[in-house]
């Protein structure tokens, strides 16, 4: 894809009332883009809220996403959120298989996979995060770890529009990054593997996630085949944010 999309992923934090303030001030920086789309990932409790300050100020090229959504459809399931409940809000993105879900949670790619058949029947844009640890990296297995995820992630299902975010796991919120080249060779592999699959190139974004700021973001832009960023710590503060978008 040509487009560049950019993804901020705030975790357990920022309030409703507080995702007001973030958005009364993001909006009067932001400038649209036609090649460039935000997507916003706030918690549960900020979702409507998010959803209502995106279209109360009819914002262009911005979006609002979940953190997660359950893996089943519906049912006595306490404390899940359904992807019914999610397309009803007006969410359009849902982040699934990110590596405290994978780790903390126990979330297997079986788990995955069910979620991204229950979004993509709702027409709700999957973000699929794949990336290895510390000890597989070093094992010489990262490829491997990441091919078995794209592939057991989306198994049985036919191409649809996806976003792929590798965030190697060593490097999220330690302030370390993978180098230019580590990130143009997982890539190199993501594109060629999704294409085996049966995805075309304009079907799927690759975005890379890891401690991306606005001081390492010129040098991990210049990776083969980005398309933009998964964000969390630098996505908080407006500004901080929209200065990665800009530059």
């Amino acid at each position: 894809m040509n487009n560049r999309i950019y993804i901020a992923n705030w975790k357990m934090n920022i309030t409703s009332k507080e995702a007001k303030s973030f958005f009364e001030k993001f909006l009067v920086l932001y400038k649209s883009s036609a090649n460039k789309e935000v997507v916003f990932c706030p918690s549960f409790t900020t979702l409507v809220s998010s959803v209502q300050s995106k279209l109360l100020n009819n914002s262009d090229k911005i979006y609002i996403g979940s953190q997660n959504v359950s893996n089943k459809k519906l049912g006595a399931h306490t404390g899940e959120i359904s992807v019914g409940m999610l397309k009803e809000i007006g969410v359009e993105y849902c982040i699934v298989g990110h590596s405290e879900r994978r780790s903390v949670y126990f979330e297997s790619n079986e788990m995955v996979n069910n979620k991204i058949k229950l979004l993509i029947e709702d027409k709700i844009t999957p973000i699929l995060c794949v990336g290895e640890t510390l000890e597989e990296r070093e094992d010489g297995k990262s490829d491997q770890i990441v091919l078995e995820q794209l592939s057991s992630c989306l198994k049985d299902i036919c191409p649809f529009k996806v976003v792929i975010a590798y965030e190697p796991i060593w490097a999220i919120g330690t302030g370390k990054n993978a180098i230019v080249e580590d990130i143009s060779h997982m890539n190199t592999i993501i594109k060629n593997h999704m294409n085996k699959l049966g995805y075309i190139d304009k079907q799927f974004y690759i975005l890379y996630g890891g401690s991306v700021n606005i001081n390492n973001l010129s040098i991990i832009d210049k990776a083969s085949f980005l398309n933009g960023f998964l964000i969390g710590g630098a996505s908080l503060e407006p500004e901080s944010f929209w200065g990665i978008i800009k530059k």
